[in-house]
């Protein structure tokens, strides 16, 4: 599979002490969609200005389909990249038509060749707007006006698409309509991509990788199913989904006790008998009548729930101890009963 972007030890610092980035280092392959992913501030924007040519690098190297875009001796400016960028808000030129808009990024707005007509309406095509060709920016939805700054991007056949925060301004419902169909546009176009949000479930649904970024460093690049299960530390963990975390001994590098009881976890490296935390995804709980067949679980009584439409804020206590988790409204439960706790995914063990 060829490569579509190479980043190489790229660092980036404002005023010559603070890094934004730090030795950033990896590899996106032609037709992939990796997310850039972190909270705010930890420097994912930054990383796209630089891919784009906005920004330059302290250090390090940037490597576009083979050709190399910026090292120590060269610094392309962002027009000779051949990257996309969409932004947030879509930005058109509000005197320009949706034609005239996507025309623009052919270089001379204009789109009267009969090749650049071609290709125009083939991408006004490919994002569903085509009889929208005519019509004005003022004159689009939010995501509308986002179709037209993917196709004035994809247009001009770029190496790769950067999207930065590209659904956030939408509501609910069309954020996640837009993001469906952008996604399935840039798979049909086999176009990389590379899109930076905060939002965990959004980077879940739209990657093929993901590359975590925690104060400027990548601390996990990974498969949006191998970050979710198998994070790298707990605090990845933590960020990346809910979880209930125990205190719990490894009792064998598959198998760990905690308050929930003897549980099946993914294999682990630390010395049998160690102390550490045992965190459990949310969604692996069942609660079930201690009336109903069971194999294996401990008892547990519903001090309180708190119903949230598909899941309920339940909390329990088991032993004496209390804990708290999300959990799917499967049937109704009844405060002060006792049910059987069960766990049917391997959890993950952590030392403190």
């Amino acid at each position: 599979m060829s490569i579509a972007l190479s980043l190489r030890n790229l660092s980036k610092t404002f005023d010559g002490t603070h890094f934004v980035n730090q030795h950033i280092s990896f590899d996106l392959h032609q037709g992939e969609i990796l997310t850039l992913l972190g909270a705010s501030g930890c420097g994912k924007t930054t990383l796209l200005r630089m891919i784009a040519g906005f920004e330059t690098p302290h250090s390090g190297e940037i490597i576009v389909a083979g050709r190399t875009v910026f090292d120590g001796k060269t610094a392309l400016p962002a027009r000779q990249r051949k990257i996309g960028y969409v932004v947030q808000e879509g930005i058109l030129f509000p005197h320009m038509s949706v034609y005239h808009n996507v025309a623009y990024g052919l270089g001379n707005g204009k789109g009267q060749l009969p090749e650049e007509r071609e290709k125009i309406e083939a991408m006004l095509a490919l994002t569903d707007i085509l009889p929208l060709a005519n019509a004005m920016p003022h004159q689009l939805s939010g995501g509308q006006q986002q179709r037209v700054a993917l196709a004035r991007a994809l247009v001009v056949e770029p190496e790769l698409i950067l999207l930065d925060e590209p659904f956030s301004a939408l509501d609910q419902y069309l954020r996640a309509k837009i993001r469906a169909d952008m996604l399935a546009i840039l798979k049909k176009a086999k176009t990389s991509a590379i899109i930076v949000t905060h939002d965990c479930e959004e980077a879940l649904l739209c990657s093929d990788r993901i590359a975590l970024l925690e104060n400027g460093k990548l601390v996990q690049l990974d498969t949006p199913q191998n970050l979710y299960y198998h994070p790298n530390s707990l605090g990845i963990a933590q960020f990346i989904g809910d979880t209930l975390l125990l205190e719990g001994t490894l009792k064998s590098p598959t198998q760990a006790v905690c308050l929930c009881g003897n549980l099946a976890i993914y294999p682990s490296s630390a010395e049998i008998g160690t102390q550490g935390i045992v965190m459990i995804r949310p969604e692996s709980i069942t609660l079930t009548p201690l009336s109903q067949t069971h194999h294996q679980g401990v008892i547990a009584k519903l001090i309180n729930q708190q119903f949230q439409g598909k899941q309920s804020l339940v909390e329990v206590e088991i032993d004496g101890q209390q804990i708290q988790f999300q959990l799917a409204n499967r049937f109704c439960l009844q405060i002060g009963e006792r049910y059987l706790l069960e766990v049917s995914e391997p959890a993950k063990f952590y030392l403190e």
